[in-house]
């Protein structure tokens, strides 16, 4: 019984970060309000949480990474949306590799900026020509 109590607890913090990302609403309640109110993300969270069709984005997870700090390992997972509010960056920080639990930083970039968290550039979804009619600043010739 022990076992299957700690295969459900260890299952559902490894779905966690999945989970937010397959929700309805941007799932502003799973990050920190402590880190929202330290990188002044406070309009752009309530943007995506109130202006923004949460479900109707397009894009998704376009890296994850690894960055040594002197606090200890931080792995990135980086998301990208075109939405009917703004095209944005989305970058988790978690202290382990899976993505598990709540993440301990948070960050939102502008989709159409170059970013030091995306290595790979052929990642960004602005490179991608498929992608390229939704970005703000087209060439409509």
């Amino acid at each position: 019984m022990k076992k299957r109590l700690l295969f459900l607890i260890v299952t559902i913090c490894m779905s966690v970060g999945a989970i937010a990302q397959n929700t309805s609403k941007f799932p502003a309640g799973t990050i920190d309000e402590a880190i929202i109110i330290e990188r002044d993300l406070e309009e752009k969270v309530k943007m995506l949480a109130e202006d923004c069709n949460w479900s109707k984005r397009i894009g998704g997870k376009i890296d994850v990474f690894w960055l040594q700090t002197q606090s200890g390992n931080l792995f990135g997972y980086s998301y990208e949306y075109f939405m009917d509010c703004d095209n944005v960056r989305l970058i988790y920080w978690y202290n382990n590799p899976g993505g598990t639990g709540r993440p301990v930083d948070f960050m939102i970039e502008d989709l159409e900026d170059e970013s030091k968290y995306v290595v790979a550039k052929r990642k960004h979804l602005k490179n991608k020509k498929k992608y390229r009619h939704l970005l703000k600043g087209k060439d409509d010739k």
